[in-house]
């Protein structure tokens, strides 16, 4: 008797609790519509948006102020980064061309480059892309900068790979802040921290001069293919890169990432060959090195922030692994070299 009052007693409250664990199901389900519908905003208003942002870059050992520009003229798209403490260096980018420049020293130029630091890949990276690997939640509001936005998380849907908050400006669509969040603890790795914001209806005075000289250098120096040298500044065309066939690989690639760079070189100044593979998954990059294991040496495991570096001993050879990743992923990448039978 008593086994039937609890077999009924379970059957009513599973009428009573299934139509709300449905409900939550749905809101979750919207909840992700939402977070997908304010990312596709997000990108389409940086694309057509002029702005000035200024952050500080922080992380556990150090912080960097940084302005950002971006602007618009004509339908092309112009950017500026600049590092604002020591010796001036940062990158511009005028449609797909990207040019790094350090005081004092010539600035290479890369075609069809991409975006080298979070803020602009979540703004350029497709977002089916970054669907791919992490699940968007609109999570909340807070205020940044003196403005009002709405945040959203993105899970990695693996936990091989940092997770991220993104602070969006609701006037504007403007991203304004990011967290980089490890997703096995929580715990807070970086975060560009959003301290000015300036949204403009016409571009700055940088964005004008990157334009007047993009419009001025592109039947020249802009139109290159392959690696020249135009006017002793290097340019490099990512897109005419080949791949060089090496002879091994790591078995284990974390889902969503793909090999962009295959390429083997000497070490300056030596005769050392290095072999490295690079891959991406748009949010992020991780290096794969293998070398010669140099006797006597000790194999340390180095943290910088998000960067991790991670050396292990396969001899002959010595494989490195480098890149904005959890240190148990690239221990796992690093410890499934192999070397490709033909």
């Amino acid at each position: 008797m008593r086994f039937k009052k609890a077999r009924l007693f379970m059957a009513v409250l599973s009428l009573a609790v299934l139509p709300f664990s449905d409900l939550w199901a749905d809101d979750r389900f919207n909840q992700n519509l939402n977070a997908e519908r304010r990312l596709n905003e997000m990108q389409q208003a940086f694309r057509s948006s002029n702005f000035e942002l200024y952050f500080v870059k922080q992380t556990m050992a150090a912080s960097e102020p940084v302005s950002f520009s971006h602007g618009v003229i004509d339908g092309r798209q112009y950017s500026h980064w600049l590092y604002l403490n020591g010796m001036p260096m940062g990158y511009f980018s005028a449609e797909g061309i990207m040019a790094y420049f350090r005081a004092g020293s010539q600035p290479e130029i890369i075609n069809n480059g991409k975006h080298p630091f979070l803020l602009g890949r979540f703004n350029t990276v497709s977002t089916d892309r970054i669907l791919k690997n992490y699940v968007p939640v609109v999570t909340g509001r807070n205020r940044i900068a003196g403005r009002d936005v709405f945040m959203v998380r993105l899970s990695p849907k693996k936990n091989d790979r940092y997770g991220y908050v993104l602070y969006v400006d609701e006037i504007t669509n403007i991203l304004l802040q990011i967290d980089v969040v490890n997703p096995l603890d929580g715990s807070l790795m970086e975060s560009y921290l959003a301290t000015h914001f300036i949204y403009t209806e016409s571009p700055n005075r940088i964005i004008q001069n990157i334009n007047e000289a993009y419009l001025k250098e592109s039947a020249q120096s802009f139109e290159q293919s392959g690696t020249a040298i135009e006017d002793g500044v290097a340019v490099t065309d990512k897109d005419s890169e080949h791949k060089n066939s090496l002879n091994w690989e790591p078995a284990y690639i974390p889902s969503g990432f793909e090999m962009v760079q295959s390429e083997k070189y000497s070490m300056p100044g030596s005769e050392t060959d290095v072999e490295h593979l690079l891959f991406t998954d748009g949010i992020t990059d991780f290096s794969v090195y293998r070398i010669q294991a140099l006797e006597g040496s000790d194999f340390p495991v180095v943290k910088q922030g998000t960067t991790n570096l991670l050396r292990y001993k396969a001899p002959p050879y010595e494989i490195v692994v480098v890149g904005d990743i959890l240190m148990d992923t690239e221990d796992k990448i690093a410890k499934s070299y192999s070397e490709i039978k033909k």
